[in-house]
């Protein structure tokens, strides 16, 4: 029996998405509000559904949910490995279990951004990481209208020559 079942026998509801599935059990929670003090963006008793893992990395939310005193929350993990987009710092940034693990940096004007270093731990090499990250930068200009100039060697390499990364270049 997975966990998703085994929970959900016992009266859990299911929350999910690629990277988390979230238990929680309406008779066991105390309504104490560690969750939507955590996040309220995540945790937000008036919307339905209340929870909205669209809004916060699995990472985060998990460490949210390990603060529930009454373990009315659970989770688990089904991707460890987050990427999040972070324009504040000028990088997509890939977390495992809340550790950097890589990144896609990127310098921003107006109308182009220019692609300018893509990294990845050695231990975290060969799985994809990188490509996802780059994807992740990709998806935000696309977002903004923005165009893309790929230096780093390994975005050029990807995007080169490539028709569904046109629109971008």
């Amino acid at each position: 029996m997975t966990k998703k079942e085994e929970l959900e026998a016992q009266g859990f509801k299911t929350y999910e998405n690629e990277d988390i599935q979230v238990f929680w059990n309406p008779k066991l929670c105390q309504h104490i509000g560690a969750c939507v003090r955590g996040n309220g963006k995540v945790f937000d008793v008036i919307r339905r559904p209340w929870v909205d893992l669209s809004q916060a990395p699995a990472s985060e939310i998990a460490d949210i949910i390990d603060r529930c005193p009454s373990k009315a929350l659970q989770y688990e993990l089904l991707n460890p490995i987050s990427i999040v987009f972070e324009e504040a710092l000028d990088r997509a940034a890939a977390y495992d279990r809340g550790k950097q693990i890589g990144e896609c940096e990127y310098s921003p004007s107006e109308k182009m951004w220019i692609i300018s270093h893509t990294g990845v731990e050695p231990a975290y090499e060969g799985k994809g990481i990188a490509r996802k990250l780059v994807l992740k930068v990709i998806e935000a200009a696309r977002a903004k209208g923005v165009k893309i100039r790929p230096l780093c060697s390994y975005a050029k390499k990807m995007m080169s020559g490539k028709e569904e990364f046109q629109d971008v270049m």
